[in-house]
Protein backbone atom coordinates (compact mmCIF):
# COMPACT_ATOMS: atom_id res chain seq x y z
CA UNK A 1 0.00 0.00 0.00
CA UNK A 2 2.73 2.62 0.91
CA UNK A 3 4.47 2.13 -2.48
CA UNK A 4 1.55 2.58 -4.44
CA UNK A 5 0.64 5.19 -2.27
CA UNK A 6 4.41 6.64 -3.37
CA UNK A 7 3.76 6.00 -6.73
CA UNK A 8 0.94 7.68 -7.31
CA UNK A 9 2.10 11.12 -5.53
CA UNK A 10 4.95 10.80 -8.08
CA UNK A 11 2.76 10.52 -10.94
CA UNK A 12 0.84 13.53 -9.54
CA UNK A 13 3.73 15.47 -9.70
CA UNK A 14 3.77 17.41 -13.02
CA UNK A 15 0.23 18.92 -12.06
CA UNK A 16 1.44 20.33 -9.01
CA UNK A 17 2.13 24.16 -11.14
CA UNK A 18 -1.89 23.48 -12.17
CA UNK A 19 -3.12 22.53 -9.15
CA UNK A 20 -1.19 25.89 -7.15
CA UNK A 21 -2.90 28.21 -10.02
CA UNK A 22 -5.96 26.63 -9.37
CA UNK A 23 -5.56 27.24 -5.51
CA UNK A 24 -5.18 30.98 -6.14
CA UNK A 25 -8.11 31.47 -8.91
CA UNK A 26 -10.44 29.18 -6.56
CA UNK A 27 -9.37 31.28 -3.30
CA UNK A 28 -12.68 32.41 -1.53
CA UNK A 29 -13.46 35.70 -2.20
CA UNK A 30 -17.26 36.59 -0.29
CA UNK A 31 -16.35 37.22 3.36
CA UNK A 32 -19.78 35.04 3.81
CA UNK A 33 -20.38 31.57 3.37
CA UNK A 34 -23.62 30.08 3.19
CA UNK A 35 -24.70 26.55 5.01
CA UNK A 36 -27.54 24.79 3.80
CA UNK A 37 -28.57 22.39 6.47
CA UNK A 38 -30.96 19.37 5.60
CA UNK A 39 -34.08 18.01 7.26
CA UNK A 40 -32.27 15.06 8.44
CA UNK A 41 -29.00 15.97 11.02
CA UNK A 42 -26.48 13.19 12.00
CA UNK A 43 -23.54 12.91 13.75
CA UNK A 44 -20.95 11.21 11.76
CA UNK A 45 -20.68 11.63 8.02
CA UNK A 46 -22.88 8.55 6.29
CA UNK A 47 -20.99 5.80 4.44
CA UNK A 48 -21.97 6.53 1.32
CA UNK A 49 -20.98 10.16 1.13
CA UNK A 50 -18.14 9.19 -0.83
CA UNK A 51 -19.92 8.28 -3.58
CA UNK A 52 -22.45 10.83 -3.42
CA UNK A 53 -19.45 13.57 -4.94
CA UNK A 54 -19.93 11.38 -8.11
CA UNK A 55 -23.82 10.46 -7.84
CA UNK A 56 -25.60 14.51 -7.88
CA UNK A 57 -28.80 12.57 -6.96
CA UNK A 58 -27.56 11.11 -4.48
CA UNK A 59 -25.95 13.76 -3.02
CA UNK A 60 -29.18 16.05 -2.20
CA UNK A 61 -30.63 12.83 -0.23
CA UNK A 62 -27.52 12.61 1.90
CA UNK A 63 -28.24 14.28 5.93
CA UNK A 64 -26.12 16.95 7.07
CA UNK A 65 -23.62 15.85 9.49
CA UNK A 66 -22.21 17.89 12.14
CA UNK A 67 -18.79 16.26 12.38
CA UNK A 68 -18.59 17.98 9.21
CA UNK A 69 -19.91 21.36 10.41
CA UNK A 70 -17.68 21.32 13.65
CA UNK A 71 -14.82 20.53 11.00
CA UNK A 72 -16.43 23.81 8.99
CA UNK A 73 -16.16 25.89 12.22
CA UNK A 74 -12.58 25.28 12.99
CA UNK A 75 -11.71 26.69 9.68
CA UNK A 76 -13.88 29.80 9.59
CA UNK A 77 -12.63 30.19 13.21
CA UNK A 78 -9.17 30.47 11.59
CA UNK A 79 -10.03 32.36 8.61
CA UNK A 80 -9.59 36.00 9.49
CA UNK A 81 -11.28 36.77 5.05
CA UNK A 82 -14.25 35.07 6.66
CA UNK A 83 -16.60 37.71 8.23
CA UNK A 84 -19.79 35.84 8.90
CA UNK A 85 -21.67 32.25 8.19
CA UNK A 86 -25.99 32.25 7.04
CA UNK A 87 -27.23 29.09 7.82
CA UNK A 88 -30.76 28.20 5.87
CA UNK A 89 -32.46 25.33 8.51
CA UNK A 90 -35.34 23.93 6.89
CA UNK A 91 -37.61 22.15 9.21
CA UNK A 92 -36.02 19.67 10.85
CA UNK A 93 -36.66 15.79 11.45
CA UNK A 94 -34.20 15.30 14.18
CA UNK A 95 -34.54 15.03 18.13
CA UNK A 96 -34.14 17.39 20.40
CA UNK A 97 -30.41 16.28 21.45
CA UNK A 98 -29.05 16.47 17.66
CA UNK A 99 -30.79 20.70 17.41
CA UNK A 100 -29.23 20.71 20.74
CA UNK A 101 -25.53 19.54 19.09
CA UNK A 102 -26.47 21.74 15.82
CA UNK A 103 -27.29 24.82 18.36
CA UNK A 104 -23.62 24.12 19.75
CA UNK A 105 -22.03 24.42 16.08
CA UNK A 106 -23.49 28.17 16.01
CA UNK A 107 -22.86 28.99 19.26
CA UNK A 108 -19.01 27.85 18.41
CA UNK A 109 -18.99 30.33 15.20
CA UNK A 110 -20.12 33.31 17.85
CA UNK A 111 -17.36 32.39 20.15
CA UNK A 112 -14.88 32.56 17.54
CA UNK A 113 -15.99 36.08 16.73
CA UNK A 114 -17.56 35.36 13.48
CA UNK A 115 -21.61 36.58 13.34
CA UNK A 116 -24.14 33.94 12.31
CA UNK A 117 -27.22 34.47 10.87
CA UNK A 118 -30.34 32.04 10.28
CA UNK A 119 -32.54 32.09 7.60
CA UNK A 120 -36.37 30.23 7.83
CA UNK A 121 -37.58 29.95 4.68
CA UNK A 122 -39.79 27.48 5.73
CA UNK A 123 -41.06 29.15 9.35
CA UNK A 124 -40.42 27.49 12.40
CA UNK A 125 -41.82 25.35 15.23
CA UNK A 126 -40.03 24.90 18.52
CA UNK A 127 -37.02 23.29 17.49
CA UNK A 128 -35.91 25.19 14.49
CA UNK A 129 -36.45 28.37 17.40
CA UNK A 130 -34.00 27.07 19.45
CA UNK A 131 -31.32 25.81 17.35
CA UNK A 132 -31.98 29.39 16.10
CA UNK A 133 -31.73 31.48 18.83
CA UNK A 134 -28.39 30.88 18.98
CA UNK A 135 -27.35 33.14 15.91
CA UNK A 136 -26.89 37.20 15.90
CA UNK A 137 -29.73 37.60 13.51
CA UNK A 138 -32.66 35.32 12.70
CA UNK A 139 -34.48 35.97 9.17
CA UNK A 140 -37.54 34.38 7.35
CA UNK A 141 -39.76 35.34 4.32
CA UNK A 142 -42.67 37.50 4.95
CA UNK A 143 -44.89 35.03 4.72
CA UNK A 144 -43.45 32.16 6.34
CA UNK A 145 -45.21 31.18 9.75
CA UNK A 146 -43.52 30.75 13.58
CA UNK A 147 -45.91 28.41 15.00
CA UNK A 148 -44.90 28.31 18.82
CA UNK A 149 -48.18 26.51 20.76
CA UNK A 150 -45.79 24.80 23.43
CA UNK A 151 -44.45 21.35 23.79
CA UNK A 152 -46.88 18.69 23.84
CA UNK A 153 -47.26 15.01 23.91
CA UNK A 154 -49.68 12.32 23.06
CA UNK A 155 -50.30 8.67 24.27
CA UNK A 156 -53.00 6.95 22.38
CA UNK A 157 -54.37 3.53 24.12
CA UNK A 158 -55.66 0.56 22.27
CA UNK A 159 -56.61 -1.74 24.78
CA UNK A 160 -60.61 -1.14 24.65
CA UNK A 161 -59.99 -2.02 20.39
CA UNK A 162 -57.87 -5.10 21.49
CA UNK A 163 -60.61 -5.87 24.11
CA UNK A 164 -63.34 -5.85 21.40
CA UNK A 165 -61.36 -8.45 19.32
CA UNK A 166 -60.50 -10.88 22.03
CA UNK A 167 -56.82 -9.97 21.74
CA UNK A 168 -55.11 -10.07 25.32
CA UNK A 169 -51.83 -8.94 26.03
CA UNK A 170 -49.46 -9.88 29.00
CA UNK A 171 -46.65 -7.66 29.79
CA UNK A 172 -44.07 -8.47 32.23
CA UNK A 173 -41.99 -5.41 33.52
CA UNK A 174 -38.96 -4.29 35.64
CA UNK A 175 -39.79 -1.53 37.33
CA UNK A 176 -42.80 0.46 37.57
CA UNK A 177 -41.32 3.21 34.83
CA UNK A 178 -40.50 0.80 32.11
CA UNK A 179 -43.67 1.72 30.30
CA UNK A 180 -43.21 0.14 26.86
CA UNK A 181 -46.43 -1.55 25.60
CA UNK A 182 -48.42 0.13 28.08
CA UNK A 183 -50.24 1.12 25.25
CA UNK A 184 -51.66 -1.90 24.88
CA UNK A 185 -52.28 -3.18 28.13
CA UNK A 186 -53.96 0.25 29.40
CA UNK A 187 -56.97 2.74 29.28
CA UNK A 188 -54.76 5.52 30.51
CA UNK A 189 -52.07 6.48 31.12
CA UNK A 190 -50.10 5.25 34.40
CA UNK A 191 -48.71 7.44 37.23
CA UNK A 192 -45.09 6.41 36.92
CA UNK A 193 -45.35 7.59 33.14
CA UNK A 194 -47.59 10.77 33.60
CA UNK A 195 -44.47 11.33 35.91
CA UNK A 196 -41.43 10.71 34.13
CA UNK A 197 -42.78 12.37 30.54
CA UNK A 198 -44.14 15.64 32.48
CA UNK A 199 -40.63 15.75 33.80
CA UNK A 200 -39.07 15.22 30.21
CA UNK A 201 -41.63 18.05 29.31
CA UNK A 202 -40.27 20.71 32.20
CA UNK A 203 -36.81 19.86 31.00
CA UNK A 204 -36.88 20.41 27.39
CA UNK A 205 -39.29 23.66 28.13
CA UNK A 206 -36.66 25.19 30.09
CA UNK A 207 -33.75 24.45 27.39
CA UNK A 208 -36.04 26.30 24.86
CA UNK A 209 -36.70 29.06 27.28
CA UNK A 210 -33.30 29.60 28.12
CA UNK A 211 -32.32 29.63 24.19
CA UNK A 212 -34.81 32.50 23.67
CA UNK A 213 -34.26 34.54 27.16
CA UNK A 214 -32.33 36.89 25.34
CA UNK A 215 -34.64 37.90 22.46
CA UNK A 216 -38.37 37.54 23.75
CA UNK A 217 -40.89 35.92 26.65
CA UNK A 218 -41.88 32.18 26.11
CA UNK A 219 -45.57 33.16 27.17
CA UNK A 220 -45.94 35.80 24.93
CA UNK A 221 -45.02 33.08 22.44
CA UNK A 222 -47.53 30.75 23.56
CA UNK A 223 -50.10 33.62 23.99
CA UNK A 224 -50.04 34.31 20.32
CA UNK A 225 -49.38 30.75 18.95
CA UNK A 226 -49.24 31.62 14.89
CA UNK A 227 -47.07 34.71 13.55
CA UNK A 228 -45.80 35.99 10.46
CA UNK A 229 -43.24 38.48 8.93
CA UNK A 230 -43.66 41.84 10.74
CA UNK A 231 -45.58 40.41 13.67
CA UNK A 232 -42.86 38.12 14.92
CA UNK A 233 -40.18 40.59 14.33
CA UNK A 234 -42.03 43.33 16.64
CA UNK A 235 -42.03 40.22 18.96
CA UNK A 236 -38.29 39.81 18.90
CA UNK A 237 -38.54 36.13 16.96
CA UNK A 238 -37.25 37.69 14.12
CA UNK A 239 -34.75 40.06 13.25
CA UNK A 240 -35.47 40.96 9.63
CA UNK A 241 -37.71 39.98 6.87
CA UNK A 242 -36.52 39.05 3.32
CA UNK A 243 -36.60 36.91 0.60
CA UNK A 244 -33.68 34.45 -0.14
CA UNK A 245 -32.66 36.74 -2.92
CA UNK A 246 -32.63 39.63 -0.75
CA UNK A 247 -30.27 37.51 1.58
CA UNK A 248 -26.56 38.79 0.95
CA UNK A 249 -27.82 42.53 0.63
CA UNK A 250 -29.41 42.48 4.02
CA UNK A 251 -26.04 41.06 5.37
CA UNK A 252 -23.26 43.48 3.81
CA UNK A 253 -25.41 46.20 2.90
CA UNK A 254 -21.96 47.92 2.44
CA UNK A 255 -21.02 45.87 -0.36
CA UNK A 256 -21.25 47.09 -4.09
CA UNK A 257 -21.75 43.63 -4.96
CA UNK A 258 -22.72 41.26 -2.48
CA UNK A 259 -22.95 37.90 -2.75
CA UNK A 260 -22.50 34.51 -0.51
CA UNK A 261 -20.03 31.67 -0.66
CA UNK A 262 -21.42 28.24 -0.89
CA UNK A 263 -20.02 26.32 2.15
CA UNK A 264 -19.57 23.16 0.54
CA UNK A 265 -17.14 24.79 -1.89
CA UNK A 266 -15.38 26.67 0.70
CA UNK A 267 -14.83 23.12 2.63
CA UNK A 268 -13.35 21.55 -0.19
CA UNK A 269 -11.09 24.44 -0.88
CA UNK A 270 -10.09 23.94 2.69
CA UNK A 271 -10.01 20.77 2.65
CA UNK A 272 -7.62 20.19 -0.39
CA UNK A 273 -4.74 18.34 -0.01
CA UNK A 274 -2.10 17.72 -3.38
CA UNK A 275 -0.22 14.96 -1.97
CA UNK A 276 -1.72 11.50 -0.58
CA UNK A 277 -0.38 10.79 3.01
CA UNK A 278 2.35 7.60 2.96
CA UNK A 279 0.93 5.77 5.61
CA UNK A 280 -2.00 5.74 8.34
CA UNK A 281 -1.69 8.02 10.99
CA UNK A 282 -3.32 7.20 14.41
CA UNK A 283 -6.32 8.64 14.89
CA UNK A 284 -9.31 8.12 17.46
CA UNK A 285 -11.77 5.44 16.34
CA UNK A 286 -15.71 6.34 16.38
CA UNK A 287 -18.37 3.18 16.55
CA UNK A 288 -22.13 4.07 16.15
CA UNK A 289 -24.60 2.16 18.05
CA UNK A 290 -27.97 3.88 16.21
CA UNK A 291 -31.60 2.92 15.92
CA UNK A 292 -32.74 -0.37 17.97
CA UNK A 293 -30.72 -2.81 19.01
CA UNK A 294 -31.80 -6.48 17.36
CA UNK A 295 -29.90 -9.60 16.36
CA UNK A 296 -28.41 -9.09 12.65
CA UNK A 297 -26.51 -7.66 10.44
CA UNK A 298 -26.36 -4.08 11.98
CA UNK A 299 -25.25 -5.02 15.13
CA UNK A 300 -22.89 -7.93 13.60
CA UNK A 301 -21.00 -4.63 12.63
CA UNK A 302 -21.01 -2.93 15.49
CA UNK A 303 -19.25 -5.92 17.10
CA UNK A 304 -17.03 -6.05 14.66
CA UNK A 305 -16.15 -2.60 14.34
CA UNK A 306 -15.56 -2.73 18.13
CA UNK A 307 -12.94 -5.69 17.88
CA UNK A 308 -11.48 -4.11 14.77
CA UNK A 309 -10.52 -1.06 17.54
CA UNK A 310 -8.93 -3.24 19.55
CA UNK A 311 -6.96 -4.95 17.53
CA UNK A 312 -5.96 -1.87 15.83
CA UNK A 313 -2.85 -0.07 17.69
CA UNK A 314 -2.90 2.59 15.30
CA UNK A 315 -6.51 3.84 17.11
CA UNK A 316 -5.45 5.19 20.05
CA UNK A 317 -9.32 5.99 21.72
CA UNK A 318 -12.57 4.89 21.02
CA UNK A 319 -16.04 7.30 20.94
CA UNK A 320 -18.90 5.09 21.21
CA UNK A 321 -21.56 6.82 19.83
CA UNK A 322 -24.98 5.70 20.82
CA UNK A 323 -28.47 7.16 19.84
CA UNK A 324 -30.51 3.96 20.39
CA UNK A 325 -33.84 3.32 22.61
CA UNK A 326 -32.08 -0.42 22.72
CA UNK A 327 -33.62 -4.06 21.85
CA UNK A 328 -32.40 -7.22 22.42
CA UNK A 329 -31.37 -8.34 26.11
CA UNK A 330 -29.06 -10.68 24.48
CA UNK A 331 -27.69 -8.38 21.55
CA UNK A 332 -27.16 -5.75 23.74
CA UNK A 333 -25.07 -7.93 25.96
CA UNK A 334 -23.20 -9.12 23.22
CA UNK A 335 -22.39 -5.62 22.29
CA UNK A 336 -21.89 -4.62 25.88
CA UNK A 337 -19.58 -7.53 26.21
CA UNK A 338 -16.98 -6.51 23.18
CA UNK A 339 -17.13 -2.86 24.71
CA UNK A 340 -15.84 -4.21 27.97
CA UNK A 341 -12.86 -5.83 26.17
CA UNK A 342 -12.22 -2.28 24.34
CA UNK A 343 -11.71 -0.87 27.34
CA UNK A 344 -9.40 -3.14 29.03
CA UNK A 345 -7.33 -2.05 25.81
CA UNK A 346 -7.97 1.44 25.36
CA UNK A 347 -9.59 4.69 26.65
CA UNK A 348 -13.46 3.87 25.49
CA UNK A 349 -15.72 7.24 25.77
CA UNK A 350 -19.47 7.04 25.09
CA UNK A 351 -21.27 10.03 23.79
CA UNK A 352 -25.40 9.99 23.93
CA UNK A 353 -27.09 11.36 20.40
CA UNK A 354 -31.24 12.21 20.87
CA UNK A 355 -31.60 8.96 22.99
CA UNK A 356 -29.65 6.14 24.86
CA UNK A 357 -31.82 4.37 26.79
CA UNK A 358 -32.39 0.93 28.16
CA UNK A 359 -29.95 -1.40 25.75
CA UNK A 360 -28.72 1.50 24.61
CA UNK A 361 -27.47 2.75 27.77
CA UNK A 362 -26.54 -1.23 28.77
CA UNK A 363 -24.03 -1.27 25.85
CA UNK A 364 -22.35 2.30 27.21
CA UNK A 365 -22.36 1.57 30.52
CA UNK A 366 -18.38 0.32 31.04
CA UNK A 367 -16.88 3.69 29.34
CA UNK A 368 -14.75 5.25 30.51
CA UNK A 369 -16.71 8.42 30.47
CA UNK A 370 -20.04 9.30 29.34
CA UNK A 371 -21.04 12.57 27.77
CA UNK A 372 -24.77 13.23 26.74
CA UNK A 373 -26.60 16.38 25.72
CA UNK A 374 -28.93 18.09 28.27
CA UNK A 375 -32.32 17.11 26.19
CA UNK A 376 -31.00 13.27 25.82
CA UNK A 377 -33.22 10.78 26.58
CA UNK A 378 -31.11 8.61 29.20
CA UNK A 379 -31.39 5.67 30.93
CA UNK A 380 -34.60 3.50 31.58
CA UNK A 381 -32.45 0.81 32.65
CA UNK A 382 -35.22 -2.10 33.08
CA UNK A 383 -36.13 -4.53 31.32
CA UNK A 384 -39.67 -5.41 29.62
CA UNK A 385 -41.60 -8.57 27.71
CA UNK A 386 -44.56 -8.89 26.09
CA UNK A 387 -47.30 -11.85 24.93
CA UNK A 388 -50.45 -11.54 23.17
CA UNK A 389 -53.14 -14.29 24.40
CA UNK A 390 -55.86 -14.43 21.28
CA UNK A 391 -57.51 -17.81 22.65
CA UNK A 392 -61.29 -15.52 22.56
CA UNK A 393 -60.33 -13.97 19.18
CA UNK A 394 -59.93 -17.48 17.74
CA UNK A 395 -63.23 -18.68 19.10
CA UNK A 396 -64.79 -15.82 17.96
CA UNK A 397 -63.93 -16.90 14.36
CA UNK A 398 -64.38 -20.89 14.75
CA UNK A 399 -60.51 -21.68 15.25
CA UNK A 400 -60.00 -24.42 17.37
CA UNK A 401 -56.52 -25.93 18.44
CA UNK A 402 -55.20 -29.19 19.79
CA UNK A 403 -51.43 -29.36 21.77
CA UNK A 404 -49.61 -32.45 22.53
CA UNK A 405 -46.79 -31.72 24.97
CA UNK A 406 -43.93 -33.90 26.50
CA UNK A 407 -43.83 -31.37 29.70
CA UNK A 408 -46.67 -29.06 31.52
CA UNK A 409 -44.79 -25.61 30.12
CA UNK A 410 -44.09 -26.63 27.03
CA UNK A 411 -46.78 -24.35 25.23
CA UNK A 412 -46.75 -21.67 27.69
CA UNK A 413 -46.26 -19.51 24.89
CA UNK A 414 -48.47 -20.64 22.57
CA UNK A 415 -51.39 -17.30 21.72
CA UNK A 416 -53.65 -19.82 21.87
CA UNK A 417 -54.30 -20.49 25.61
CA UNK A 418 -53.32 -17.96 28.57
CA UNK A 419 -50.41 -18.29 31.39
CA UNK A 420 -51.08 -20.30 34.30
CA UNK A 421 -49.99 -18.95 37.83
CA UNK A 422 -47.25 -21.25 37.57
CA UNK A 423 -45.89 -20.45 34.20
CA UNK A 424 -46.23 -16.47 35.26
CA UNK A 425 -43.87 -16.68 37.89
CA UNK A 426 -41.37 -18.31 35.66
CA UNK A 427 -41.39 -15.45 33.59
CA UNK A 428 -41.89 -13.23 36.50
CA UNK A 429 -38.97 -14.55 37.98
CA UNK A 430 -36.70 -14.41 34.36
CA UNK A 431 -37.28 -10.67 34.16
CA UNK A 432 -35.81 -10.03 38.04
CA UNK A 433 -32.79 -11.75 37.13
CA UNK A 434 -32.74 -9.54 33.79
CA UNK A 435 -33.40 -6.38 36.07
CA UNK A 436 -30.75 -7.47 38.47
CA UNK A 437 -28.07 -8.37 36.00
CA UNK A 438 -29.11 -5.29 34.22
CA UNK A 439 -28.80 -2.83 37.45
CA UNK A 440 -25.20 -5.07 38.31
CA UNK A 441 -23.31 -3.93 35.09
CA UNK A 442 -24.70 -0.11 35.46
CA UNK A 443 -23.66 -0.03 38.96
CA UNK A 444 -20.07 -2.42 38.14
CA UNK A 445 -19.75 0.40 35.16
CA UNK A 446 -20.52 3.73 36.88
CA UNK A 447 -17.81 2.17 39.97
CA UNK A 448 -21.10 3.14 42.07
CA UNK A 449 -23.15 0.77 44.52
CA UNK A 450 -26.07 -1.45 43.24
CA UNK A 451 -28.52 0.58 45.81
CA UNK A 452 -27.20 3.67 44.44
CA UNK A 453 -28.09 2.44 41.03
CA UNK A 454 -31.24 0.57 41.64
CA UNK A 455 -32.76 4.20 43.67
CA UNK A 456 -32.51 5.89 39.88
CA UNK A 457 -33.33 2.48 37.60
CA UNK A 458 -36.28 1.13 37.86
CA UNK A 459 -36.65 1.87 34.38
CA UNK A 460 -37.44 5.57 34.34
CA UNK A 461 -35.88 7.81 31.56
CA UNK A 462 -34.38 10.88 32.72
CA UNK A 463 -33.17 13.77 30.50
CA UNK A 464 -29.51 14.22 29.91
CA UNK A 465 -29.09 17.27 32.71
CA UNK A 466 -31.22 15.23 35.18
CA UNK A 467 -28.78 11.83 34.29
CA UNK A 468 -25.91 14.14 35.43
CA UNK A 469 -27.65 15.08 38.77
CA UNK A 470 -27.69 11.16 39.25
CA UNK A 471 -24.35 10.39 37.92
CA UNK A 472 -25.90 8.49 35.33
CA UNK A 473 -24.01 10.59 32.96
CA UNK A 474 -20.45 12.06 33.75
CA UNK A 475 -20.33 15.55 31.25
CA UNK A 476 -22.95 17.43 29.12
CA UNK A 477 -21.56 18.40 26.37
CA UNK A 478 -21.67 17.57 21.98
CA UNK A 479 -19.47 14.97 20.12
CA UNK A 480 -16.35 17.83 20.46
CA UNK A 481 -16.92 17.70 24.04
CA UNK A 482 -16.69 13.75 24.20
CA UNK A 483 -13.47 14.15 21.24
CA UNK A 484 -11.78 16.56 23.53
CA UNK A 485 -12.28 13.85 27.11
CA UNK A 486 -10.98 11.00 24.99
CA UNK A 487 -8.51 12.75 23.26
CA UNK A 488 -7.05 13.85 27.06
CA UNK A 489 -7.43 10.15 27.89
CA UNK A 490 -5.43 8.45 25.46
CA UNK A 491 -2.97 11.12 25.83
CA UNK A 492 -2.61 12.25 22.69
CA UNK A 493 -4.21 15.56 21.09
CA UNK A 494 -5.00 16.53 17.76
CA UNK A 495 -5.98 13.23 16.07
CA UNK A 496 -8.66 12.92 13.48
CA UNK A 497 -11.86 11.43 14.60
CA UNK A 498 -12.87 8.49 12.12
CA UNK A 499 -15.73 6.27 11.78
CA UNK A 500 -14.48 2.35 12.00
CA UNK A 501 -16.44 0.15 9.35
CA UNK A 502 -15.99 -3.27 8.66
CA UNK A 503 -15.19 -4.39 5.25
CA UNK A 504 -17.69 -7.10 5.72
CA UNK A 505 -20.68 -8.17 7.19
CA UNK A 506 -19.59 -11.22 8.92
CA UNK A 507 -18.53 -10.82 12.40
CA UNK A 508 -15.00 -11.92 13.41
CA UNK A 509 -15.13 -15.39 14.63
CA UNK A 510 -14.28 -15.56 18.31
CA UNK A 511 -15.81 -17.80 20.54
CA UNK A 512 -18.76 -16.34 23.05
CA UNK A 513 -18.33 -16.14 26.80
CA UNK A 514 -21.93 -16.68 27.87
CA UNK A 515 -23.62 -20.17 26.28
CA UNK A 516 -27.02 -18.09 27.71
CA UNK A 517 -26.90 -16.17 25.17
CA UNK A 518 -28.28 -18.43 22.89
CA UNK A 519 -31.08 -20.05 24.86
CA UNK A 520 -31.94 -15.98 25.58
CA UNK A 521 -32.01 -16.07 21.71
CA UNK A 522 -33.81 -18.79 20.87
CA UNK A 523 -37.00 -17.87 23.03
CA UNK A 524 -36.96 -14.26 22.24
CA UNK A 525 -38.52 -15.52 18.68
CA UNK A 526 -41.29 -16.28 20.64
CA UNK A 527 -41.27 -13.49 23.75
CA UNK A 528 -39.59 -10.83 23.41
CA UNK A 529 -37.38 -10.00 26.69
CA UNK A 530 -35.40 -6.72 25.86
CA UNK A 531 -34.12 -3.58 27.27
CA UNK A 532 -36.01 -1.06 25.46
CA UNK A 533 -37.18 2.98 26.33
CA UNK A 534 -40.52 3.36 28.06
CA UNK A 535 -43.22 4.72 25.81
CA UNK A 536 -42.28 8.27 25.51
CA UNK A 537 -44.28 9.38 22.36
CA UNK A 538 -42.18 11.72 20.76
CA UNK A 539 -42.41 15.68 21.93
CA UNK A 540 -43.13 18.20 19.77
Amino acid sequence: MLFFRALWNILRLPLLPFWLLGRIVGRPRSPWLHVRVRSQVVEMPDPRSRLARFLPSLARRMPTSLHVLRKLARFVERDPRVRGVLVTLPPLAIGWGRARGLRDVLVRLRAGGKQVAVYLPEGATHKELYVASAADRILAPPQASIIALGLSVQATYFKPLLDKLGIRVERFARAEYKTAAESLTRETMSDAQREQVEALLKGFESELRGGLAARTDLERLYARGFMRGEDARALGVLDAVAYEDQLAAELMPDAPKPRLLRADRYFAYRSNRFFRPLWRKSSLGVVSVRGAIMPGPRSERVIAALRIARRDKRIKGVLLHVDSPGGSAATSDSIHREVVRLKEAKPVVAFFGDVAASGGYYVAAPATTIVAQPTTITGSIGVVSARFEASTLLEKVGVRSETLRTAPHADMLSPTRAMSEAERAILEREMESHYGDFVALVAEGRGRDVEAIEAVARGRVWSGTDALAHGLVDELGDLGTAEGILARAAGVEGLELVPIEPRRLDVPAEPSSAPARALLEMLARDLVIAYYEPAIPRIR
